[in-house]
């Protein structure tokens, strides 16, 4: 592969389709999410453990996505792929997507557990909660997510979901119109 590219453009199309496998997946959980808030509206909260599965996995999609654009590891191969990923979908360093808290939070989710765990933690535990967001003293909620906010809680990370599936919306968008010949849009017009 010729070292001036950041991607060589017969493998366009490999980040397209893995992009688009993560866009699909959170457009999906999005629908679950819509369904189950409209049940939620008419007081039907049987679903509710659901709807919060649906959203932490919209987070961890996230923080999938995040990592082809701001790659963990800085070697140079891995900084070239994102730079060139963010430049085709038009993202810069202010994105949403970039939150690296939650991408750190969700892939070592299960050492915050034990840290939190390890704490002493006094008063009503609630291992879920789908509703408004409202004021709990001496409660703990382990998941949740407060639907007059559309934000997620686990353990004590807040996350607002609307403007991350806003931008893997847009991004998702952009994905479906390169993956027809499997190239990046900027190539298409000879860039």
């Amino acid at each position: 592969m010729n070292q001036e590219y950041k991607i060589w453009f017969p493998h366009e199309v490999f980040y397209i389709e893995s992009l688009l496998s993560i866009t699909r997946t959170v457009l999906s959980e999005k629908n679950v999410v819509i369904t189950i808030l409209e049940e939620v509206e008419s007081g039907n909260n049987e679903n509710g453990k659901i709807l919060v599965d649906a959203v932490q996995n919209i987070c961890i999609q996230a923080a999938q996505i995040s990592k082809f654009f701001w790659p963990i590891n800085n070697n140079k191969i891995h900084k070239k792929r994102g730079q060139r990923l963010r430049e085709v979908y038009e993202i810069d360093e202010s994105n949403c997507l970039k939150n690296k808290d939650v991408r750190n939070f969700i892939e070592h989710f299960d050492e915050k557990l034990d840290l939190y765990l390890n704490q002493f933690i006094a008063g009503t535990i609630i291992p879920f909660y789908v509703g408004p967001r409202i004021e709990m003293e001496a409660r703990q909620i382990f998941r949740g997510y407060f639907t007059n906010e559309a934000v997620f809680k686990i353990l004590q990370l807040e996350y607002e979901v609307i403007p991350i599936v806003e931008e893997i919306e847009r991004i998702h968008i952009l994905l479906e119109q390169d993956v027809t010949d499997g190239r990046f849009r900027s190539n298409k017009n000879g860039l």
